[in-house]
């Protein structure tokens, strides 16, 4: 039952992480939307405050663990702890090696993947002690296999299907169920955000042996 659930939603200013927040609030849950866009962030709680639905907005730079620490222990006070993480906040041009900067690497890794273990880490131990919660970190078919030119985006969705398995044996028997959800090519921002990647998308073979 997802009605009367607190569901906390990273990157829910846009993307998936905005439809993951407005699929939550339909089915009655209580959403809580991080994300670094204020003004992003305050039209997808608007669009689900028209519905009917419950919801709390969190502007908070992601990359920052510190700001993560700050504004876990805020929500923490203010709202109690989520039943629900869901992380889906990910930044990352598709680029070749030779065409990414040391700098654009280390962003890459930052979000999703740093930023997905500092927001568990925030909310763990609290998760701990009720023992029935649900973490859910959002990723791309990018954390199975590899394509060319896209070398730092995809070296992060490894990274963050390994935190995901690992952190699923550390809480085996705990009550918290670890999820990995990894889409194909979605409809979203990312690309208008990011030019040159949409190119990149690798091209089904449809050719018959």
């Amino acid at each position: 039952m997802i009605s009367g659930k607190l569901v906390l939603v990273t990157g829910a200013s846009s993307g998936i992480g905005a439809a993951a927040a407005k699929a939550m609030a339909k089915e009655g849950a209580r959403v809580v939307l991080l994300a670094r866009s204020e003004k992003a962030l305050d039209q997808v709680a608007a669009e689900v405050a028209s519905t009917g639905g419950t919801v709390w907005t969190y502007r908070v730079d992601l990359t920052d663990p510190k700001a993560i620490t700050t504004v876990g222990t805020q929500i923490s006070h203010q709202l109690g702890t989520p039943d629900i993480l869901i992380n889906s906040a990910g930044v990352g041009k598709w680029r070749f090696t030779d065409e990414t900067t040391p700098s654009e690497a280390v962003e890459c890794m930052t979000v999703p993947y740093f930023a997905a273990f500092n927001i568990v880490h925030a909310f763990l131990p609290a998760m701990l002690r009720r023992r029935s919660r649900h973490i859910v970190n959002m990723s791309s078919v990018g954390s199975r296999f590899v394509w060319p030119g896209a070398t730092a985006y995809l070296a992060a969705r490894w990274a963050l299907a390994g935190f995901t398995e690992a952190l699923r044996a550390d809480l085996d028997g705990s009550g918290i169920n670890v999820a990995l959800v990894e889409p194909g090519v979605v409809k979203s921002p990312y690309w208008e955000h990011n030019p040159g990647s949409r190119e990149r998308v690798p091209k089904l073979n449809h050719s018959v042996i």
